[in-house]
């Protein structure tokens, strides 16, 4: 199990000064990003890609095989997503997007042949309806069983989505496959705009699911994911506003320890 941190050049400074230890770099497919971030830590790569919408036939699947050589990613991540019209207690809807989700994760799986094809779950809220259906438990482990593939489960999006729906999360996240789970991410959450978002830092009130997180994983009611992320931090106007360099060098640490890291085990 190895312990990740999204790329930013303020990780990267503490990591090329010695004030945080961690095993990898988490990069979207951009080349530039990728070079810098290589030049001081290996890397993996965090792909965009989304299920449910249509976007999957037009993927250059030729570009993504050429970035994914040399990093040794160990799997290709997706997002499972839908559209608004789509309603969640409707059964044809419901179907509908299964065999979708289903058509699709067999695609990513004859292209990436070689690759682990693993789903992260997506976080509703109630201005991103096509969300709504896609965040269904239910659903999501029906069709990464299906399809033998892997899940990527992210706790925040769980969060988000089980407040939304007014359940609790570790109760949302007990429905994943969680005998498949194969990378975590784990950020701070905070009301943002009147919403709750993720990618922020850790809050007091973010620490114990992390912390349920990796009891579940130490007494193996969860399969050991290959990879553990702290997706905070980051470049760019979405990410580089709120990557502070003292939340780094303090909680880094903290989740290094808390997930084991690579080097103890």
């Amino acid at each position: 199990m190895r312990f990740a941190v999204n790329y930013s050049t303020k990780i990267a400074e503490l990591v090329k000064t010695g004030k945080v230890e961690f095993d990898l770099f988490k990069c979207p497919e951009w080349d530039a990003l990728l070079k810098a971030a290589t030049a001081v830590k290996p890397a993996y790569l965090h792909l965009d890609i989304s299920l449910g919408n249509g976007q999957v036939e037009k993927l250059d699947f030729d570009a993504l095989k050429q970035i994914l050589v040399g990093t040794g990613t160990p799997h290709v991540n997706c997002h499972l997503s839908g559209t608004p019209e789509l309603k969640p207690g409707n059964k044809t809807d419901r179907k509908k997007l299964l065999r979708q989700w289903i058509k699709e994760l067999e695609v990513l799986k004859q292209q990436f042949a070689g690759y682990l094809v693993i789903s992260e779950n997506l976080p509703f809220r109630l201005p991103i309806p096509e969300y709504h259906l896609a965040s269904d438990a239910d659903l999501i482990s029906q069709a990464i069983n299906e399809t033998d593939t892997g899940l990527l489960l992210d706790i925040s999006h769980a969060r988000i989505t089980a407040d939304a729906l007014g359940i609790n999360y570790q109760d949302y996240v007990e429905k994943l496959p969680l005998d498949r789970l194969h990378e975590l991410h784990i950020t701070g959450v905070r009301s943002y705009h009147g919403f709750l978002e993720d990618h922020f830092e850790m809050q007091p009130e973010d620490w114990p699911s992390a912390e349920w997180a990796a009891e579940q994983i130490r007494l193996g009611a969860w399969r050991k994911p290959e990879i553990v992320a702290f997706e905070y931090g980051g470049v760019g106007e979405w990410f580089s506003w709120r990557t502070k360099t003292r939340a780094l060098e303090e909680q880094v640490p903290r989740l290094y320890g808390l997930f084991g890291g690579e080097k103890k085990g």
